[in-house]
């Protein structure tokens, strides 16, 4: 079967690959097979290609449940190709900042509507690190059986999409001194979350003061934005994270860098809440169904997208 069959996110993605290849650098950077599907994994990075360049990322479709993280990415990404195309200022801009994105982290999860991928491991769970702190029985992590969800897998051989996700920020932002990255699930709550590290640890994250800096920011700037920004144990730990195992990669590789590591968890059980026939559907519990609320999600986190974009590049201004 074709991508636009069977995963009509990722035919979108190849869509705008070749419809921007003279903006876009497009890299495959891997490929995962099932019993039925075969999917490439694809990396787009925009702008300033010099290693040093302060750096945006995002990061969507980790699980493959939530493909709302996945639609929220492409829809901010299509509208900065397309002002690129005729505003002068988005054409400067990006002379002197870079966007790198993985838009679908795990197409073979999502075109089988499971959270897990291919071998059902929860890819935010596969990393070697081991949690501290507010631990869930199961939902921080589990290596019981992949027959469970929040299953880690093999944590000595970190699965193919796992590494692929390390390897891309390897390449695109270790060698620059300022970094955002955002990675966009739902799934847990009423309200939209913006999560700041540890995962693993309810130590202080090493950068607090200047994700603090960051919110005041965020604040100041839009005084009734819809976020509650907290560190991420507050609500539970879990074992093996990505983006705290990334963050520490680059922290020993770089120790003068500022890597800003943030999660964006979209409230959807207000979604069920509103239209509780969503609670017997897979799709339904992490993705808005109503029209009117899957286009107002879409247009929702436009301004944060933005604010957190042109950070990365203003960072000696907001962080004094």
């Amino acid at each position: 079967m074709k991508a636009k069959d069977t995963l009509p996110e990722l035919f979108e993605v190849e869509y705008l690959a070749e419809q921007y290849r003279d903006i876009l650098h497009v890299e495959k950077l891997t490929e995962v097979n099932g019993a039925r599907f075969q999917f490439p994994i694809y990396g787009f990075s925009l702008g300033n290609q010099n290693p040093d360049a302060p750096v945006f990322g995002l990061f969507g479709g980790v699980h493959g449940l939530e493909r709302i993280g996945t639609h929220v990415l492409l829809s901010f990404l299509k509208t900065l190709l397309f002002r690129m195309s005729w505003e002068s200022e988005w054409q400067e801009f990006f002379k002197h900042c870079r966007l790198v994105t993985i838009p679908i982290i795990n197409p073979l999860g999502m075109a089988l509507v499971r959270r897990g991928n291919g071998n059902n491991v929860d890819l935010m769970r596969n990393s070697p690190l081991n949690a501290t702190g507010k631990l869930v029985p199961l939902v921080s992590g589990q290596t019981y059986t992949n027959i469970l969800p929040w299953y880690r897998g093999d944590l000595s051989h970190p699965e193919k999409e796992t590494l692929a996700v390390q390897e891309f920020c390897r390449k695109h932002f270790f060698q620059s001194q300022r970094v955002i990255t955002l990675d966009l699930h739902s799934g847990f709550g009423l309200r939209d979350r913006l999560w700041y590290p540890w995962s693993t640890s309810s130590t202080p994250f090493p950068l607090e003061p200047e994700v603090l800096k960051l919110k005041r920011l965020l604040e100041q700037t839009y005084p009734y934005h819809v976020y509650t920004v907290e560190h991420q144990s507050l609500n539970y730990s879990n074992h093996g994270d990505l983006w705290d195992w990334i963050y520490q990669d680059y922290a020993s590789q770089n120790p003068n860098g500022k890597f800003l590591p943030l999660t964006l968890e979209m409230g959807s059980w207000l979604w069920v809440k509103k239209n509780p026939w969503q609670f017997f559907s897979w799709q339904g519990l992490f993705n808005p169904v109503k029209k009117h609320r899957y286009a107002r999600t879409m247009r929702r986190h436009n301004h944060l997208l933005e604010l957190l974009l042109k950070a990365s590049l203003h960072h000696e201004t907001w962080a004094v």
